[in-house]
């Protein structure tokens, strides 16, 4: 059977179209290599003078290795390069796919004109236009060349560029990582009880007295969505918590000036499978406090689940780490060290040897480095001290406090100085690490010691003293212990003596917390006491109520207090709302 061909003059006229059509696409075509020559100059360049510029910033920071202007500099520096880079990257790929599509578009009209045309050839009368056509034809051979170098070029460039590195760079990381400087930790309330985990805040403007029946310092409350048990974090004029339940969990991002929740972020939980999972209701779903580097922040729940998002409310990444088998349910808080997220994991029996310690990329989510650790379950939260001129990771469960080097997770030295259900975190006061074996006594070590340093590093040992849950605070000359029935022990950090006692006569959970040399106790009733530990004497100045109960520790920042209450947050300030 033969088919018919097309009619001559639709055939004629279809042939004009692609043409048409052809020399549209090509031109298109020719826009995008234009395009992508003067991208990929732009690479070149900024890539070479921004090269340049930070490597003589870097060798001028050999010279001021504790120059924190410098570091942000270098820091902002990299991070525009980056952001111009990933478009510069983006925008190349567009426009490979872009001039491909044209480039197939020209190939493919020109060959369906060259078809018609030997079924029903052009007349006379347009032998130019076909002679044109011809010659277009004559250069498809180069354009198909063409593409196919760029086409493979484009491959090598992908194969050249390592998929790390360009997560890296899409997270935010590279050769200078992204996060604050200790100068900016020690402005925020980045994790639980603030800078190094000290409780300790010299900030002169925060407020002592308000009033939550009339309002008068209460600049705003929020209701919480889910309960939690966790410390509010602040970065700038960001407040961030946790909250879940059977099932949810969720992170929450408040505006530090109006409470508003600017966001709220879902994180996906595991399933448990066959296993039966149930929380004591004194630790829920939420108790372990965020932890955010600056650029991140960080959240882990009693199912395991831990999970990343950044400042805008996008999850970047999240892992299960099993559900952890615990006594009372998880409840460890989380720690940073400089890019890195360290989670503390104890669980099970020491036997079982299950419990861990892990450093977490804070961009990719991989594991840097994990240690088994020889303690069963512990409630703690992990520490990293600056102790002369390194840093250590200090970490408490029965029976050891083990310093390890976050760099790297190697262990620095051991003490076997603590029994039971541990769940005060320790401090650094002074030159020595405190620690509590609770209900039995608190503990001093020493940091300068490497290996077992049970016999040589300890320098007291106090059974006089020995809270359950609140961690200590210290002014560097004493330690103030605070147990949950509201009684507040005043050590000597030279010998570990008692100084004195004072009875608050209210129920604590909360850790105290020095603010400008004067302690904050928040109650269980959400009773805020405040007053001058003295040398014989604590001098009670102020106690102030918001009327709710309160099992977290505040967070401070300059003229605020943040309060978590059973079901709201609360932004306390001086003056009115």
């Amino acid at each position: 059977m033969i088919s018919k061909a097309p009619e001559s003059g639709n055939n004629i006229q279809l042939q004009k179209v692609l043409l048409q059509t052809a020399v549209v696409s090509a031109i298109f075509s020719l826009v995008f290599l234009a395009m992508l020559i003067i991208n990929g100059y732009e690479q070149y360049v900024s890539s070479t003078d921004t090269y340049s510029v930070i490597t003589g910033l870097k060798q001028e920071l050999l010279q001021k290795p504790d120059d924190e202007a410098l570091i942000k500099q270098i820091r902002e520096l990299d991070r525009d390069y980056r952001s111009e880079r990933l478009r510069q990257i983006d925008f190349s790929g567009l426009a490979s796919l872009m001039l491909l599509i044209g480039a197939v578009i020209t190939i493919g009209a020109l060959k369906w004109r060259a078809y018609l045309n030997g079924i029903n050839p052009i007349p006379c009368s347009e032998l130019r236009e076909s002679f044109k056509i011809r010659r277009l034809g004559q250069s498809r051979l180069a354009l198909i060349v063409f593409v196919c170098i760029l086409t493979a070029t484009g491959f090598i460039i992908e194969l050249e560029t390592p998929t790390e590195w360009i997560a890296q760079l899409q997270a935010g990381i590279s050769e200078e990582p992204a996060y604050a400087s200790t100068e900016e930790l020690a402005q925020n309330w980045n994790r639980f009880r603030g800078f190094q985990g000290a409780g300790v805040t010299s900030l002169s403007d925060i407020p002592e007295k308000w009033d939550a029946t009339g309002g008068e310092g209460i600049l705003w409350k929020t209701p919480i969505p889910l309960k939690g048990f966790n410390s509010p974090i602040v970065w700038g004029d960001r407040i961030f918590l946790s909250g879940a339940n059977e099932e949810k969990r969720q992170v929450y991002c408040f505006d530090a000036s109006t409470g508003s929740i600017l966001w709220t972020g879902d994180v996906p939980t595991a399933p448990a499978g066959n296993r039966k999972f149930e929380v004591m209701e004194d630790t829920g779903y939420a108790a372990p406090t965020m932890a955010t580097d600056g650029v991140r922040v960080y959240a882990v729940f009693a199912t395991g689940d831990l999970a990343t998002f950044d400042f805008r409310g996008r999850l970047l990444w999240h892992k299960s780490l099993g559900i952890p088998v615990s006594l009372y349910g998880y409840a460890s808080s989380l720690e940073v060290w400089k890019d890195r997220i360290l989670v503390q994991f104890d669980q099970a029996g020491a036997e079982d040897e299950k419990s861990r310690m892990y450093a977490f990329d804070g961009a990719t989510g991989n594991i840097v480095w994990e240690v088994k650790r020889p303690v069963p379950n512990s409630w703690t939260s992990p520490l990293v001290v600056q102790t002369g001129d390194r840093y250590q990771l200090i970490t408490v469960g029965d029976p050891w406090v083990i310093a390890y080097d976050p760099e790297d997770g190697k262990e620095i030295w051991r003490a076997n100085c603590v029994k039971g259900d541990v769940g005060a975190s320790s401090i650094l006061a002074g030159d020595k690490i405190i620690a509590i074996a609770p209900d039995l006594h608190n503990v001093a070590i020493g940091t300068d010691g490497t290996g077992d340093v049970t016999a040589t590093h300890i320098a007291w040992m106090n059974d006089d003293v020995g809270p359950t849950i609140i961690s200590p605070v210290s002014d560097g000359s004493r330690v103030f212990f605070l147990d949950t029935y509201g009684t507040l022990y005043v050590v000597n950090i030279e010998d570990g003596k008692l100084v004195y006692e004072h009875d608050f006569n209210e129920n604590v959970n909360a850790s105290p917390t020095l603010v400008d040399g004067k302690l904050y106790v928040l109650s269980l009733e959400g009773t805020m006491f405040i007053g001058l530990p003295g040398e014989k004497e604590f001098i009670l100045e102020e106690s102030n109520a918001i009327n709710e109960r309160c099992f977290a520790t505040p967070a401070f920042m300059p003229g605020r207090i943040y309060i978590r209450g059973e079901e709201h947050l609360y932004c306390i300030g001086n003056g009115k709302p």
